[in-house]
């Protein structure tokens, strides 16, 4: 029976697997608009660098979610190698 730890690492992995998709798209459709915006040649300096200041909110919360999750799975990884020993 799955204590309620584990059902709440479960849970987090899916909630941070959930967001590091919505940043990863977020990145994404900043980037193109960027992209967009420089290869047109009409964007001011002013949505330059917010288009910039948003593909950076995006990519940083991206690697946080990343970060976290990789956290949780080889805490995991670890409590079950440590448990397979017992």
């Amino acid at each position: 029976m799955e204590s309620a730890r584990e059902v709440r690492e479960v849970r987090q992995v899916r909630q941070l697997r959930q967001l590091r998709a919505v940043y990863a798209g977020g990145a994404v459709a900043w980037t193109l608009c960027l992209a967009l915006t420089a290869l047109r040649g009409d964007g001011s300096a002013r949505q330059t660098v917010t288009l910039l200041g948003l593909l950076t909110v995006f990519l940083v919360l991206l690697f946080w979610s990343s970060r976290s999750l990789s956290g949780i799975l080889a805490s995991d990884a670890g409590s079950r190698k440590g448990t397979d020993r017992a």
